[in-house]
């Protein structure tokens, strides 16, 4: 039996043609692999597809998703494809298939031995725990122009959801919120929809810093270090509920724009 393998960009858009050019040529789920990067070595007899991403047919993928499975279930579907794992695409697609041939197709998720439903549901879990981590880990800091700036470098790709959050809840704040892993802009403008933007060439040491930040900085600074009870210190607690990977990017533990 012919083996279909798709390598699209690693995108929601990306990943949605490929699910819709799957549908469009009539490949079996079993058979047919998506992938966002390019195999290391190619499998003998695949045949390999690459998928220019399609605005129009990513809607339609994504129109179907939210009016099949619900909105619960594109969420799920959605933050399994921020994770950073390689097969993510695959999982996904393998789990859309199987819940369209029900009747209720978000029931699909309840099917926990099924490989592809298993993965997803854990890739999903994987992208919500660290988005929720970041909902309480991100740090804002005002630049020049009364913008709020933070950096973050989160492992999936969670970004989207993140300026969901904070355009909620800042509607008023001009805010940069900077994947710099992936270097990516989430750019949110007050009263306005957010957007997400490229930027290769940008460097962190150009940012400057509104006038008041730096003192800003150094109370927030001062206040975490005296509301801290010394004989109760617990580095291991702490590291199990703050990782070391999103200090960098924390005022009370560093200054980033500070040389």
């Amino acid at each position: 039996m012919e083996e279909h393998i798709l390598i699209c960009d690693d995108s929601l858009e990306g990943i949605f043609t490929a699910v819709y050019t799957a549908y469009e040529k009539h490949y079996r789920p079993e058979t047919t692999a998506i992938r966002t990067s390019e195999e290391g070595n190619l499998r003998l007899f695949a045949v390999y597809e690459t998928i220019v991403t399609d605005r129009v047919k990513s809607e339609k993928v994504a129109g179907t998703l939210q009016r099949r499975f619900g909105e619960e279930g594109f969420y799920i579907l959605c933050l399994a494809l921020a994770s950073a794992d390689t097969d993510k695409a695959t999982a996904v697609y393998r789990t859309i298939a199987q819940g369209l041939r029900l009747a209720e197709p978000f029931r699909v998720f309840a099917r926990h031995a099924d490989t592809a439903v298993h993965k997803t549901q854990k890739l999903k879990y994987n992208a919500w725990h660290e988005m929720h981590q970041l909902f309480g880990f991100v740090r804002f800091r005002e630049i020049r122009g009364g913008i709020l700036f933070a950096e973050i470098a989160p492992k999936n790709n969670v970004i989207s959801f993140l300026a969901d959050h904070f355009a909620d809840r800042l509607p008023s704040e001009h805010f940069l919120l900077y994947d710099s892993g992936r270097a990516l802009f989430a750019v949110h403008r007050a009263g306005s929809r957010w957007f997400l933007a490229q930027n290769s060439h940008f460097k962190r040491e150009d940012v400057e810093e509104s006038g008041e930040e730096a003192l800003y900085q150094e109370l927030f600074r001062h206040f975490c270090h005296n509301i801290a009870v010394e004989a109760r210190r617990n580095d291991g607690l702490q590291k199990g509920m703050l990782p070391l990977r999103f200090r960098p990017y924390m005022t009370e533990f560093t200054n980033p724009f500070r040389k």
